[in-house]
């Protein structure tokens, strides 16, 4: 299987895994970074900021930047992904499991390799998962599942996630909160992008889970830096092989998402959490809002 569609599956289950809660363990204290991984947005007198999330972070990554912690305290307004809330509700939870399961007799065997449910059954037993539920599961929630114990291993914690850190904040300090997405669009994202590739997909993400694990510690190490072009490096390069995947997952959702984007940060001190692969390069947000007009300034 192409590289690409591992990497580009594993980003989607980092994302998705705020589903599961998992415990962590600390990584090794980095040194303090220069800069945050956010930008300040301004155009016409009104202030914003643009920030980078990772979706999944270790206990070490806090406290914040004071710059963020700042720009978050001055914001009136929280613009993300999608809402953290809706994503560990009971109701999210029994949509994926309507989509991630099979209903219809069929079954995981159906839809892979020998081989292939010989690796996912080694793997679901050294998990504590039970046969006859990972049975059920449809490739690519199987694959998401395992991989969330993979990270859990790895010591990050979706909890500690950028976007629900600061969705917690917002409703402690009753700031507004918009969604750029709902759950169930991410969700499709994932099931497209399996869909003709089902066994290698599963295969591939269980095989490589060990080198993604270490390429999501240096992701996180390049963050907390606040080094975009390292970040860029990391996140894009290998999407960028697969035009298709690359425009479906950046190009496509970052046009989707800066009309909305304009209309927080010309109306309200907006502070924006997305995906920091979504910040980066020339198709990234970043250079959009450049192109119309306004200041971002990395702080």
């Amino acid at each position: 299987m192409n590289p690409v569609f591992r990497r580009a599956a594993f980003q989607w289950m980092v994302r998705l895994s705020v589903v599961f809660v998992v415990a962590a363990t600390p990584l090794a204290q980095t040194a303090p970074a220069q800069k945050g991984f956010i930008w300040k947005v301004e155009r016409a007198g009104r202030t914003g900021w643009l920030v980078g999330s990772l979706h999944m972070l270790t206990p070490d990554a806090y406290p914040l930047p004071a710059s963020m912690t700042e720009a978050f305290g001055a914001a009136d307004t929280l613009m993300e992904e999608a809402d953290p809330e809706e994503l560990a509700s009971p109701e999210f939870a029994a949509s994926v499991v309507g989509r991630a399961l099979y209903l219809d007799g069929q079954t995981l065997e159906d839809h892979v390799s020998a081989d292939t449910f010989k690796l996912i059954s080694e793997r679901a037993a050294a998990a504590g998962l039970p046969l006859e539920v990972v049975r059920r599961m449809k490739p690519w929630m199987v694959a998401t599942t395992l991989q969330a114990f993979e990270l859990q291993r790895g010591g990050f914690d979706p909890s500690l996630g950028l976007d629900v850190h600061f969705h917690r904040l917002a409703r402690l300090s009753s700031k507004q909160f918009v969604a750029l997405e709902t759950g169930l669009e991410q969700v499709s994202f994932l099931e497209n992008l399996g869909s003709p590739f089902e066994d290698a997909l599963v295969r591939e993400n269980i095989r490589g889970a060990e080198a993604e694990v270490t390429e999501v510690r240096q992701i996180a190490a390049a963050w907390r830096a606040g080094d975009a072009a390292a970040l860029e490096q990391l996140l894009l390069n290998g999407l960028k092989d697969s035009p298709a995947i690359y425009q479906t997952l950046i190009v496509s959702r970052n046009r989707a998402w800066l009309p909305k984007m304009q209309s927080c940060l010309d109306t309200a001190r907006c502070f924006i959490v997305v995906g920091a692969g979504h910040l980066v390069g020339p198709d990234g947000l970043i250079s959009a809002l450049r192109a119309r007009g306004y200041s971002v300034t990395q702080q």
